[in-house]
Formats: structure tokens, C-alpha cells, sequence
């Protein structure tokens, strides 16, 4: 990911519960009993709610496109063995703002969705196996997003991709021109 223009950031795993329940879904939150901080009082459901967090930080210090990632455990529930390591990212701005051979054009779905799959390519997958479709976690954006499956037998998802959605971009106030994720 870091060859694709990604900066690598490292978060806690944990969060707050308002920013998480934007990326829940049927997942169960894990609520911590003596948090550090008020502001992170639950174990993540979604990279996503730590990154944007970050991402928001540094579009308010005046960085306009900014490519950021993380590999790290989300929770599904408080069980040993409820969690798995989760390769996220997101893409905010426009591609090839300062650049004179090319035009500007804002990040979306299609930017990402080919990190997905360059990802999976270099670590050893078959492009030509891979099965793609558009059921997609609510949170992304429906119609811009899709999910990959390592085969057609559609037997576990390997990825998500898409554009967030708005709803949650005006709910954290996200001062951005587009803003597209993925999961692996």
C-alpha cells in the first residue's frame, strides 16, 4: 500500500463509541470499563473510525490529498478469537492536483478499487479469479462501492471498496471534495 502513495498510520485499537457506530453494522460494540479517555471508551468494529479521525486532523491543518492506511485487529465481539487483522485505507481529495501532464480529477471509487486489487495481485492472487459485486456494508456509498471475493463460488469476502458515504461524511463534518476506503 505504501507504493501506491499511502502513509502508514498506527492507532490505538480502540475509539469513540459516536464514531463507531457509523461503521458497526450487525457487529456487536465492545465497550472498555476503564477507558484512558472518554473519547475512547470502545474496541474499533472498523479501521475506518480511527483513520477518519486522522484524516479529518490533517485536512484541518490545510493537507488537501491524502492517502492514509492502517493494518491492524477490528473487534467483532468480546470473545477470544472475535477479531481479525484488517488492512484499511482511505483516499481523500484529488489525483494529480500539482501535477502539469495530467489532469486534476477528484479520488473515487475506481481509484481505490484498483489499490484493492493490485493489493491482492502482489500478495499472490489471481486477477482473473477474482469475482466482484456490489453488496457493500452501509456505510459506503451505495452504487459506488463493491465487494471482492477471491472466487465465484462467493464463499468469504476478501474486500470492500467504494466511497464513503454521505450521511456519514455530514454527520463528522469532513471537510473533503471525495473520500473513498477499502477493507481487505
Amino acid at each position: 500500500l505504501a507504493s501506491k502513495g499511502f502513509l502508514e498510520t498506527i492507532t490505538w485499537s480502540f475509539t469513540d463509541s459516536k464514531i463507531n457506530q457509523l461503521f458497526l453494522e450487525n457487529n456487536k460494540e465492545v465497550n472498555i470499563i476503564n477507558p484512558i479517555s472518554l473519547d475512547l471508551n470502545v474496541l474499533r468494529n472498523s479501521i475506518f473510525s480511527n483513520l477518519i479521525v486522522y484524516l479529518s486532523k490533517n485536512l484541518d491543518r490545510g493537507f488537501k490529498d491524502i492517502s492514509l492506511f492502517e493494518i491492524g485487529p477490528i473487534f467483532l465481539g468480546s470473545q477470544p478469537g472475535q477479531q481479525e487483522t484488517v488492512a484499511c485505507g482511505l483516499r481523500a481529495g484529488k489525483i494529480s492536483r500539482l501535477n502539469w501532464l495530467d489532469k486534476e480529477r477528484l479520488v473515487d471509487v475506481f481509484d481505490v478499487k484498483q489499490d484493492v486489487v493490485k493489493s491482492l495481485v502482489e500478495a499472490g492472487f489471481n486477477q482473473s479469479k477474482l469475482h466482484i459485486d456490489d453488496k457493500t456494508p452501509t456505510y459506503y456509498h451505495p452504487g459506488k462501492s463493491g465487494r471482492i471475493f477471491l472466487n465465484k463460488d462467493k464463499e468469504r469476502v476478501v474486500a470492500y471498496f467504494g466511497e464513503i458515504h454521505p450521511n456519514i461524511l455530514k454527520k463528522i463534518d469532513i471537510k473533503t471534495e471525495s473520500l473513498a476506503g477499502f477493507e481487505i
